[in-house]
């Protein structure tokens, strides 16, 4: 089989961690960045320390593809995806695999009912861009964070990755790739499910953790904190049933969020830096679905509230 050309649309920590990966195991690598990350990348390359040791991969950077690759990355947050996309749509081919890794509701994820999420899609235009059939389902179950000019990783890599629809294609094309590249597939029969269930942990820790500062070992120690993260979890699960999946978040949660550590969240880095929360796919786009099924979700509504105030202060 011909060794896949990549590009990585994104130099943030997952889609840095990807090219270092990727690149380091010697696949054709291009990453699309911008700016001083596009700088950085040129002229550093990519430092990476994860459970497997030290890394140093210098991937190819461009500010935008000029034609057409055989897998795309999605690495960047919703509100920037139209104009990711739109600036990159030479890298996308009539036979190239588009995989985004995004958080919360992905833009595909209610295209078979006829209708965008208006949250994370306004007005359908992602959509629009992106011929459905070529989109892999994908959910990032990694993390990573810059410390400096390092990234650091402090779990396992691993996706999961599969068909967006039952007996859809599978994703088998990729696999060869991101073993060679020591990432860890979950080869999911239907990754909706698993979509809901990564949206379950996001919504009940990544809000909360902007909110108060805590990190998921705090969280999990805190018992005000936890019992609202749990509440949290027990909504979506409501909102998953409404719309026909079973998951399981809040059963054991404090379990999980210890066995994290210290990590901070994205949202947690965000509201530290000062830069906008990604609200949209992670509590925004599950709002409007409760909407549209009459599912109360208080305790987000509330959190959401309470989260908006502190930002406005």
């Amino acid at each position: 089989m011909t060794p896949p050309r990549i590009a990585i649309i994104g130099a943030g920590a997952i889609g840095s961690v990807l090219a270092a990966r990727l690149c380091g195991a010697g696949l054709d690598v291009t990453l699309a960045a911008r700016g001083d990350r596009l700088a950085a990348v040129a002229r550093d390359g990519i430092r990476l320390t994860d459970l497997d040791g030290a890394h140093h991969a210098s991937p190819a950077v461009t500010e935008k593809l000029e034609a057409p690759v055989s897998v795309v990355f999605l690495c960047v947050k919703a509100a920037a995806l139209e104009a990711a996309i739109r600036q990159n749509l030479a890298g996308i081919g009539p036979q190239t695999r588009v995989v985004p890794l995004v958080n919360g509701i992905p833009w595909w994820f209610f295209d078979d009912l006829g209708h965008a999420v208006e949250a994370v899609d306004p007005g359908g235009k992602l959509l629009n861009m992106v011929p459905f059939e070529q989109i892999v389902g994908a959910v990032t179950l990694m993390t990573a964070s810059f410390e400096g000019d390092r990234l650091v990783s402090t779990i396992p890599h691993h996706l999961a990755l599969g068909p967006t629809v039952p007996d859809g294609p599978r994703p088998v094309d990729l696999a060869d790739a991101l073993d060679a590249a020591g990432i860890a597939i979950d080869r999911a029969d239907y990754v909706r499910p698993i979509v809901w269930h990564k949206l379950g942990l996001n919504l009940a820790t990544n809000p909360l953790s902007a909110l108060t500062g805590e990190t998921l070992a705090q969280i999990a120690a805190n018992p005000a904190s936890l019992a609202r993260a749990t509440a949290i979890a027990r909504e979506l699960e409501a909102l998953a049933a409404a719309w026909g999946a079973r998951v399981s978040v809040s059963e054991g949660l404090g379990a999980k969020l210890a066995k994290a550590g210290d990590f901070r969240t994205s949202m947690l880095q965000d509201a530290e830096a000062g830069r906008p929360l990604e609200l949209a796919p992670i509590v925004h786009a599950p709002l409007e679905l409760a909407e549209a099924r009459n599912i109360p979700m208080p305790e987000t509504r509330r959190l959401l509230a309470d989260l908006t105030a502190r930002r406005a202060a």
